[in-house]
Protein backbone atom coordinates (compact mmCIF):
# COMPACT_ATOMS: atom_id res chain seq x y z
CA UNK A 1 0.00 0.00 0.00
CA UNK A 2 1.14 3.86 -0.24
CA UNK A 3 2.04 5.00 3.02
CA UNK A 4 2.07 8.79 4.01
CA UNK A 5 2.86 11.06 6.18
CA UNK A 6 1.14 14.16 7.79
CA UNK A 7 2.52 15.68 10.33
CA UNK A 8 1.34 19.35 10.86
CA UNK A 9 -1.24 21.45 11.13
CA UNK A 10 -4.52 20.94 9.14
CA UNK A 11 -4.95 23.86 6.60
CA UNK A 12 -6.78 25.19 3.27
CA UNK A 13 -3.26 25.68 1.68
CA UNK A 14 -2.05 22.13 3.21
CA UNK A 15 -5.26 20.29 2.23
CA UNK A 16 -4.68 21.12 -1.69
CA UNK A 17 -0.14 20.19 -0.89
CA UNK A 18 -1.58 16.72 0.86
CA UNK A 19 -3.95 16.01 -2.31
CA UNK A 20 -1.20 16.94 -5.12
CA UNK A 21 1.31 14.53 -3.21
CA UNK A 22 -1.35 11.66 -3.22
CA UNK A 23 -2.07 12.30 -7.15
CA UNK A 24 1.54 12.69 -8.07
CA UNK A 25 2.84 9.45 -5.75
CA UNK A 26 -0.24 7.19 -6.18
CA UNK A 27 0.64 3.41 -6.99
CA UNK A 28 -1.25 1.34 -5.17
CA UNK A 29 -5.44 1.01 -4.54
CA UNK A 30 -4.78 1.15 -0.96
CA UNK A 31 -3.21 3.83 1.42
CA UNK A 32 -2.28 4.15 5.21
CA UNK A 33 -1.80 7.50 6.21
CA UNK A 34 0.23 8.64 9.64
CA UNK A 35 -1.45 11.39 10.89
CA UNK A 36 0.04 13.70 13.85
CA UNK A 37 -1.60 16.68 14.43
CA UNK A 38 -3.20 19.14 16.68
CA UNK A 39 -6.21 19.38 14.68
CA UNK A 40 -6.84 22.85 12.43
CA UNK A 41 -9.57 23.52 10.00
CA UNK A 42 -12.54 20.77 9.86
CA UNK A 43 -13.09 21.77 6.13
CA UNK A 44 -9.70 21.14 5.37
CA UNK A 45 -9.98 17.74 7.06
CA UNK A 46 -12.83 16.92 5.43
CA UNK A 47 -11.33 17.27 1.68
CA UNK A 48 -8.74 15.35 2.50
CA UNK A 49 -10.19 12.24 3.78
CA UNK A 50 -13.01 12.96 1.06
CA UNK A 51 -10.08 12.62 -2.03
CA UNK A 52 -8.89 9.56 -0.33
CA UNK A 53 -11.79 8.01 -0.10
CA UNK A 54 -12.58 8.49 -3.73
CA UNK A 55 -8.62 7.54 -5.04
CA UNK A 56 -8.60 4.32 -3.07
CA UNK A 57 -10.34 1.45 -2.59
CA UNK A 58 -9.41 1.63 0.95
CA UNK A 59 -7.64 4.06 3.20
CA UNK A 60 -6.47 3.42 6.53
CA UNK A 61 -5.27 6.06 9.26
CA UNK A 62 -2.57 5.00 11.99
CA UNK A 63 -2.57 7.14 15.11
CA UNK A 64 0.92 7.16 15.80
CA UNK A 65 0.75 10.52 18.15
CA UNK A 66 -1.29 13.26 18.91
CA UNK A 67 -4.19 13.33 16.54
CA UNK A 68 -6.62 15.61 17.82
CA UNK A 69 -9.73 17.75 16.68
CA UNK A 70 -9.83 17.99 12.61
CA UNK A 71 -7.99 15.05 12.91
CA UNK A 72 -9.73 13.14 14.79
CA UNK A 73 -12.47 13.83 11.48
CA UNK A 74 -9.80 12.91 9.32
CA UNK A 75 -9.91 9.56 11.25
CA UNK A 76 -13.42 8.57 10.86
CA UNK A 77 -13.31 9.15 7.17
CA UNK A 78 -10.56 6.07 7.08
CA UNK A 79 -11.93 1.93 6.71
CA UNK A 80 -10.18 1.24 9.66
CA UNK A 81 -8.29 3.18 12.50
CA UNK A 82 -5.06 1.49 13.84
CA UNK A 83 -3.35 2.70 17.10
CA UNK A 84 0.30 2.68 18.60
CA UNK A 85 0.62 2.96 21.82
CA UNK A 86 1.32 6.39 21.93
CA UNK A 87 -1.56 7.46 19.75
CA UNK A 88 -4.76 9.43 21.14
CA UNK A 89 -7.19 11.07 19.28
CA UNK A 90 -9.39 14.07 20.58
CA UNK A 91 -13.04 15.17 20.53
CA UNK A 92 -14.51 17.17 17.50
CA UNK A 93 -15.84 20.40 19.42
CA UNK A 94 -14.89 22.84 16.85
CA UNK A 95 -12.58 25.71 18.76
CA UNK A 96 -13.89 29.10 18.32
CA UNK A 97 -11.75 32.72 18.79
CA UNK A 98 -13.13 34.05 22.57
CA UNK A 99 -15.00 36.94 21.78
CA UNK A 100 -13.44 40.30 22.13
CA UNK A 101 -10.12 38.98 22.23
CA UNK A 102 -6.89 39.13 19.95
CA UNK A 103 -5.65 36.10 20.45
CA UNK A 104 -7.12 32.59 22.51
CA UNK A 105 -9.46 29.76 21.37
CA UNK A 106 -12.10 28.06 23.65
CA UNK A 107 -14.46 25.56 22.64
CA UNK A 108 -17.58 25.80 20.59
CA UNK A 109 -19.45 23.85 23.46
CA UNK A 110 -18.84 26.55 25.93
CA UNK A 111 -22.20 28.26 25.12
CA UNK A 112 -24.25 25.43 25.80
CA UNK A 113 -22.43 24.44 28.46
CA UNK A 114 -22.92 28.38 30.03
CA UNK A 115 -26.61 27.86 28.89
CA UNK A 116 -27.09 24.29 30.63
CA UNK A 117 -25.43 25.93 33.94
CA UNK A 118 -27.53 28.66 34.57
CA UNK A 119 -30.60 27.02 33.35
CA UNK A 120 -30.09 24.59 36.14
CA UNK A 121 -29.00 27.10 38.27
CA UNK A 122 -31.82 28.99 37.76
CA UNK A 123 -34.34 26.34 38.52
CA UNK A 124 -32.76 25.42 41.73
CA UNK A 125 -32.77 28.58 43.29
CA UNK A 126 -36.47 28.99 41.89
CA UNK A 127 -37.84 25.83 43.61
CA UNK A 128 -35.51 26.51 47.06
CA UNK A 129 -36.77 29.56 46.84
CA UNK A 130 -40.23 28.54 46.52
CA UNK A 131 -40.57 25.87 48.96
CA UNK A 132 -38.24 27.86 52.10
CA UNK A 133 -40.58 31.11 51.44
CA UNK A 134 -43.85 28.53 52.04
CA UNK A 135 -41.84 26.07 55.25
CA UNK A 136 -40.65 29.79 57.13
CA UNK A 137 -44.26 31.45 56.72
CA UNK A 138 -45.54 27.90 58.73
CA UNK A 139 -48.12 27.39 55.32
CA UNK A 140 -49.31 30.84 55.91
CA UNK A 141 -48.11 32.26 52.24
CA UNK A 142 -49.97 30.23 49.37
CA UNK A 143 -47.68 28.15 46.97
CA UNK A 144 -48.46 30.95 44.34
CA UNK A 145 -47.26 33.92 45.93
CA UNK A 146 -44.46 32.54 47.16
CA UNK A 147 -43.59 31.33 43.87
CA UNK A 148 -44.08 34.93 42.55
CA UNK A 149 -41.74 36.05 45.49
CA UNK A 150 -39.22 33.28 43.96
CA UNK A 151 -39.72 34.56 40.42
CA UNK A 152 -38.55 37.93 41.45
CA UNK A 153 -35.71 36.49 43.25
CA UNK A 154 -34.33 34.47 40.44
CA UNK A 155 -34.90 37.40 37.89
CA UNK A 156 -32.96 39.24 40.12
CA UNK A 157 -29.79 37.38 40.21
CA UNK A 158 -29.73 35.80 37.28
CA UNK A 159 -31.31 38.33 34.83
CA UNK A 160 -28.03 40.61 34.47
CA UNK A 161 -26.74 37.49 33.71
CA UNK A 162 -29.27 36.48 30.88
CA UNK A 163 -29.31 39.55 29.43
CA UNK A 164 -25.61 40.24 28.73
CA UNK A 165 -26.21 36.92 25.89
CA UNK A 166 -26.35 38.21 22.50
CA UNK A 167 -28.79 35.77 20.14
CA UNK A 168 -26.47 36.37 17.46
CA UNK A 169 -23.98 34.67 19.46
CA UNK A 170 -25.24 31.81 20.14
CA UNK A 171 -26.86 31.31 16.83
CA UNK A 172 -23.59 31.66 14.74
CA UNK A 173 -21.95 29.00 17.72
CA UNK A 174 -24.94 26.17 17.28
CA UNK A 175 -24.26 26.38 13.72
CA UNK A 176 -20.65 26.16 14.17
CA UNK A 177 -20.68 23.35 16.00
CA UNK A 178 -22.54 21.19 13.23
CA UNK A 179 -19.80 20.84 11.38
CA UNK A 180 -17.90 18.12 12.81
CA UNK A 181 -21.15 16.24 13.07
CA UNK A 182 -22.15 16.98 9.97
CA UNK A 183 -19.00 16.09 8.04
CA UNK A 184 -18.42 13.50 10.54
CA UNK A 185 -21.83 11.70 9.04
CA UNK A 186 -20.71 12.16 5.26
CA UNK A 187 -17.13 10.70 6.01
CA UNK A 188 -19.11 7.83 7.28
CA UNK A 189 -20.81 6.72 4.68
CA UNK A 190 -18.41 5.21 2.80
CA UNK A 191 -16.89 2.36 5.36
CA UNK A 192 -19.22 3.20 8.02
CA UNK A 193 -16.69 2.49 10.93
CA UNK A 194 -18.32 4.59 13.72
CA UNK A 195 -20.65 3.14 15.97
CA UNK A 196 -24.57 4.34 16.41
CA UNK A 197 -24.32 7.87 18.76
CA UNK A 198 -20.32 7.92 18.06
CA UNK A 199 -20.65 10.99 16.58
CA UNK A 200 -22.76 12.40 19.19
CA UNK A 201 -20.34 11.34 21.81
CA UNK A 202 -17.30 12.59 19.79
CA UNK A 203 -19.35 16.26 19.20
CA UNK A 204 -21.16 16.89 22.43
CA UNK A 205 -20.27 14.62 25.19
CA UNK A 206 -16.43 14.88 26.53
CA UNK A 207 -15.61 17.73 29.18
CA UNK A 208 -12.32 18.75 26.98
CA UNK A 209 -11.13 19.69 24.13
CA UNK A 210 -7.66 18.04 25.38
CA UNK A 211 -9.66 14.81 26.60
CA UNK A 212 -7.53 11.93 25.86
CA UNK A 213 -9.30 9.06 23.39
CA UNK A 214 -6.54 6.46 23.46
CA UNK A 215 -6.84 2.78 22.11
CA UNK A 216 -9.61 1.28 24.51
CA UNK A 217 -11.94 4.75 24.23
CA UNK A 218 -11.97 4.20 20.63
CA UNK A 219 -13.30 0.76 20.60
CA UNK A 220 -16.29 2.25 21.95
CA UNK A 221 -16.29 4.56 19.24
CA UNK A 222 -15.48 2.93 15.90
CA UNK A 223 -16.31 -0.81 14.89
CA UNK A 224 -12.86 -1.32 13.52
CA UNK A 225 -9.76 -0.23 15.50
CA UNK A 226 -6.59 -2.41 16.22
CA UNK A 227 -3.21 -1.61 17.21
CA UNK A 228 -0.30 -1.27 14.92
CA UNK A 229 1.51 -4.74 14.27
CA UNK A 230 5.52 -5.07 13.65
CA UNK A 231 6.18 -3.87 10.35
CA UNK A 232 4.01 -0.59 11.38
CA UNK A 233 5.36 -0.05 14.79
CA UNK A 234 9.25 0.04 12.77
CA UNK A 235 7.59 3.02 10.51
CA UNK A 236 7.00 4.52 14.13
CA UNK A 237 10.33 4.26 15.69
CA UNK A 238 11.89 5.15 12.37
CA UNK A 239 9.98 8.39 12.14
CA UNK A 240 10.49 9.21 15.45
CA UNK A 241 9.32 12.38 16.83
CA UNK A 242 7.80 13.40 13.53
CA UNK A 243 5.25 10.32 14.39
CA UNK A 244 4.53 11.42 17.50
CA UNK A 245 4.37 15.32 18.21
CA UNK A 246 3.30 17.76 15.94
CA UNK A 247 5.42 19.91 14.30
CA UNK A 248 5.47 23.87 14.34
CA UNK A 249 6.14 23.51 10.24
CA UNK A 250 4.20 21.03 8.12
CA UNK A 251 5.74 17.89 6.94
CA UNK A 252 4.23 16.08 3.95
CA UNK A 253 5.96 12.61 2.81
CA UNK A 254 5.65 9.61 1.13
CA UNK A 255 7.21 6.95 2.59
CA UNK A 256 8.54 3.95 1.21
CA UNK A 257 5.40 1.39 1.15
CA UNK A 258 5.40 -1.20 3.86
CA UNK A 259 4.61 -4.03 1.13
CA UNK A 260 7.73 -2.76 -0.80
CA UNK A 261 9.60 -2.89 2.25
CA UNK A 262 8.74 -6.76 2.97
CA UNK A 263 9.83 -7.08 -0.43
CA UNK A 264 13.13 -5.77 -0.39
CA UNK A 265 13.67 -8.22 2.82
CA UNK A 266 12.98 -10.70 1.30
CA UNK A 267 15.18 -10.09 -1.24
CA UNK A 268 17.77 -9.42 1.12
CA UNK A 269 17.17 -12.90 2.98
CA UNK A 270 17.81 -14.70 -0.34
CA UNK A 271 20.83 -13.13 -1.45
CA UNK A 272 22.02 -13.90 2.17
CA UNK A 273 21.38 -17.43 1.71
CA UNK A 274 23.03 -17.66 -1.75
CA UNK A 275 25.84 -16.03 -0.61
CA UNK A 276 26.00 -18.27 2.09
CA UNK A 277 25.62 -21.67 -0.09
CA UNK A 278 28.59 -20.03 -2.31
CA UNK A 279 30.81 -19.73 0.91
CA UNK A 280 30.13 -23.29 2.16
CA UNK A 281 31.22 -24.53 -1.15
CA UNK A 282 34.00 -22.26 -1.69
CA UNK A 283 34.92 -23.80 1.91
CA UNK A 284 34.57 -27.41 0.16
CA UNK A 285 37.02 -26.57 -2.20
CA UNK A 286 39.74 -25.66 0.09
CA UNK A 287 38.78 -28.97 2.03
CA UNK A 288 39.38 -31.27 -0.85
CA UNK A 289 42.29 -29.02 -1.74
CA UNK A 290 43.66 -29.83 2.01
CA UNK A 291 43.12 -33.31 1.34
CA UNK A 292 44.85 -33.61 -1.65
CA UNK A 293 47.78 -31.85 0.16
CA UNK A 294 47.89 -34.54 2.50
CA UNK A 295 47.87 -37.46 0.31
CA UNK A 296 51.16 -36.14 -0.94
CA UNK A 297 52.67 -35.39 1.99
CA UNK A 298 51.75 -38.66 3.50
CA UNK A 299 53.31 -40.41 0.24
CA UNK A 300 56.70 -38.39 0.64
CA UNK A 301 55.49 -35.43 -1.12
CA UNK A 302 55.99 -31.60 -0.59
CA UNK A 303 56.58 -30.00 3.30
CA UNK A 304 55.31 -26.95 4.10
CA UNK A 305 57.19 -24.11 4.15
CA UNK A 306 57.76 -24.05 8.08
CA UNK A 307 58.94 -27.92 7.81
CA UNK A 308 55.21 -29.34 9.05
CA UNK A 309 53.98 -31.88 7.11
CA UNK A 310 49.84 -31.15 6.35
CA UNK A 311 48.28 -34.38 7.95
CA UNK A 312 44.87 -35.11 7.53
Amino acid sequence: MDVFLYNGEISRRADLRFINMVAETKKSDECMVVMVTGGGDPDAAYKMARYLQHRYDRFSVLISGLCKSAGTLFAIGAHDVIFAPYGELGPLDIQLTKTDQLAGMESGLNISEAFSALETRARDTFISSTIEIISSSGGVVSFQTASHAATEIVGALYGPVFARIDPEEVGSRSRAMRIGEDYGKRLNLKWNNMRPDALDLLSQTYSSHAFVIDSLEAQSLFNRVRMAEDAEMNLVKELGDLARHPQRNLTLRKLETIGAATNEGDTDDETAEEQQQEAGSAVDGLDLEAAVEAERAASGGDKKPNGAVASK
